[in-house]
Order: C-alpha cells, then sequence, then structure tokens
C-alpha cells in the first residue's frame, strides 16, 4: 500500500528527487525522530521502573500491603484476543484511496521481548477491496494482481510495546514485515507495512483491566519471559 499509492506501482515515485535535500523537509524529518526519540526513552524508564519494582516485590513478598498480582501468559493474552476477532476495518483506514473492508481474522505467535514488548502475527484479509484512483492502462494488471492478492489474505509480523494507563493496558503496534499469501511482491508489500504503520497502527489500543465486582485497581505492569504480570491495589 504506499504503493498502494498504488499509483505506485503504477506512476513510479510521487515526491521528486529535490524533496530529500530540502532543509525544511530535513528539519521537520529531524524535530520528528527527535520526538520518537524522547517518547522511546520516556517509556524505557517507566518500563525499568516497573521492573525493578516487581524485584522488590519479589525478594519481599507482602511489603507491598493488600496489592496483588495476576498473570497473563501468552496463550492467555491470544485468547483474550481472540474474543475481539474478527475485526472488521474500512479499507480506507489502510490507504484513503481505497474502498471495501480490511478483516483481522487471528492473532497468534505472541512471544514475550524485553522492556514491555512483545511481538506477534495477525492474520487478515479484504473484501470487496478495490482501489478508486487514477492508473495508466500498463498498470491496470498489477493493481489487480495487488486487489486479487489483499483478498487472498495478508500475514502481518507486529512489534507492540505495552505500557498502562489509569486502567487500561495500552498496546502500540508496529509493522515488521507483511506478506500477500498470494500474488506475493515485495515492493507492494513493503509499501503495504509502511501504510499500515502510518495509517492503521498510528493510534494505539487500549484493553480495559479492570475487575468486575472489585475495588482493586491496576498500578503497574511488567513484561517478564513468561508473563504479563499486573499489579491490583485498592
Amino acid at each position: 500500500m504506499r504503493a498502494l499509492r498504488l499509483g505506485l506501482l503504477a506512476l513510479g515515485a510521487l515526491v521528486g528527487a529535490g524533496c530529500a535535500t530540502d532543509p525544511a523537509t530535513r528539519l521537520r524529518l529531524a524535530e520528528q525522530e527527535n520526538q520518537r526519540l524522547t517518547r522511546e526513552t520516556a517509556e524505557t524508564d517507566l518500563a525499568l521502573q516497573s521492573v525493578h519494582a516487581y524485584t522488590e516485590e519479589l525478594r519481599s513478598p507482602g511489603a507491598s500491603g493488600r496489592s496483588f498480582n495476576m498473570y497473563f501468559s501468552p496463550a492467555s493474552l491470544q485468547q483474550l484476543a481472540s474474543q475481539l476477532l474478527p475485526m472488521r476495518m474500512a479499507a480506507r483506514n489502510f490507504h484513503k484511496q481505497l474502498e471495501g473492508e480490511v478483516i483481522v481474522e487471528s492473532l497468534s505467535d505472541i512471544r514475550f521481548g524485553p522492556l514491555n514488548t512483545l511481538t506477534c502475527r495477525a492474520v487478515m484479509r479484504g473484501e470487496n477491496v478495490r482501489y478508486t484512483g487514477s492508473v495508466p492502462k500498463g498498470y491496470q494488471n498489477e493493481i489487480r494482481k495487488f486487489q486479487a492478492g489483499v483478498a487472498a489474505g495478508v500475514v502481518a509480523d507486529l512489534v507492540v510495546e505495552l505500557s498502562l494507563s489509569e486502567s487500561s493496558l495500552v498496546a502500540r503496534a508496529r509493522a515488521t514485515q507483511t506478506r500477500l499469501k498470494a500474488n506475493s511482491n515485495g515492493t507492494a508489500e513493503g509499501m503495504l507495512r509502511d501504510q499500515m504503520n502510518e495509517r492503521t497502527l498510528r493510534s494505539p489500543f487500549a484493553f480495559d483491566l479492570t475487575i468486575q465486582g472489585s475495588g482493586a485497581v491496576p498500578r503497574r505492569m511488567v513484561l517478564t519471559s513468561n508473563h504479563l504480570v499486573v499489579t491490583y491495589a485498592p
């Protein structure tokens, strides 16, 4: 899908070579990168604080008073995610010149990593997906093949950063790779990945962690090699 500029498959490069060297563009990109690094540093600091607090709690059980922990394995997280699926999204969320729907069918292969990150795999497919932009005749077959590939299914590998916000588990996902089950094309798959990151995954997902009938609320979360640990307290 960035060639889902799909005109990109059709039109080549839309951005002139001069844009890359424009001083204002370089400054804007540098500012965006600085903001990203600042945000990631703050998130890393919070993750390390959670790890330290959890380690101290293990060393001194009971010192935290009336708090208690709940443990979620990769399998239990996958089961929780399955309750939200299949999830339908407008195809324009993937690219502004697409019509139809994208259906997220499954989430699997959850693996916990360092600093409150996990990896997983999402499987989705397009339904009645159609590119509405103007495409030169010579590239129309490429567009048809791409649309058929999306309809057959897309596999996306994701890296997900977890954090706690009030009573919700916040997940910020980034696609590292996408693959078409049919009509595989490296250029189209790379651009699809980029469009997912820029549009579909731009906003985080939030999952409510409150326990019905309990006055305890989540105060801290940390990801170990085997469990997502959520600490609840009054």
